[in-house]
């Protein structure tokens, strides 16, 4: 699996949960809150979407997980 560069999401959806298409890249629905984001995807069909929840601020990170 190769990692996904989102830091382009932060301008628009900085704290908001994003749901994303089944190419990882492509934000299908949007929302502060987790289950809003989910209800929003499944309202255009998409069932269990990736989500992932855009940091407030874009802070340095030095490691591994």
């Amino acid at each position: 699996m190769k990692a996904k560069d989102w830091t382009n999401l932060h301008p628009q959806y900085a704290g908001q949960w994003v749901a994303f298409a089944e190419d990882e890249e492509t934000v299908v629905a949007a929302a502060k809150s987790l289950k809003t984001t989910i209800n929003q995807a499944k309202k255009l069909g998409i069932i269990a979407p990736p989500v992932f929840k855009v940091p407030q601020e874009m802070l340095p990170y030095v490691g591994a997980i």
